[in-house]
């Protein structure tokens, strides 16, 4: 087999294998992963620092991935999953979520997706504000320190945002639209 001169430790394919190959690439101590999903090949390529080749006669040196580390086989429940570990600098990984609905599993990938979005947001843009009406409790402190400084006509502008703000923090419980509403009407009384 041309795959074999290139001592690889494991093979991953999303296609088949026949019997003699699975049966040459065991007897030469090589591991075949057959039938991975497109997504889950692209990760693991990305992980490893590998190549996806369509044939075997593309295959070059270059196209090896030596950045895997420990790969190993686990059962977990009724299921057998591939994991590969301590890969050197990897450009990818998988999280692997387990639950005992659907429905939870759904909410539990939404909120770990969320968090994430989060961390890439603080590590592209290192600014945070803080939650809990902070940031609107200050604003508005400050307005009601510096209004006896503003000029006289601003003054009730300057009062009506901070009685908004202040009505924004303590309503956030409120279902958005009433937010809004509320905020709107405060303005403009």
């Amino acid at each position: 087999m041309k795959i074999l001169k290139f001592k690889p430790d494991v093979v991953i394919t999303e296609k088949g294998l026949s019997d003699l190959a699975c049966h040459y690439l065991s007897k030469a101590g090589v591991t075949a992963i057959r039938r991975l999903r497109k997504t889950d090949n692209n990760r693991i390529a990305k992980a490893c620092g590998a190549v996806i080749v369509n044939r075997p006669d593309e295959l070059q040196e270059s196209d090896i991935g030596t950045g895997a580390g420990l790969f190993e086989v686990k059962k977990i429940g009724d299921e057998f999953f591939t994991f590969i570990v301590d890969c050197k600098d990897p450009k990818a990984c998988t999280v692997l979520l387990r639950g005992p609905s659907k429905d939870m599993l759904n909410e539990v990938e939404r909120n770990l997706q969320d968090a994430m979005a989060v961390a890439r947001n603080i590590l592209k843009n290192p600014k945070l504000v803080p939650g809990g009406g902070a940031a609107e409790l200050t604003v508005s402190a400050t307005l009601k320190q510096k209004n006896p400084k503003l000029v006289p006509r601003e003054r009730p502008n300057a009062k009506s945002l901070v009685t908004a703000l202040v009505l924004l923090q303590k309503e956030t419980s409120l279902k958005r639209k009433d937010i809004i509403s509320a905020f709107v009407s405060c303005i403009g009384s």
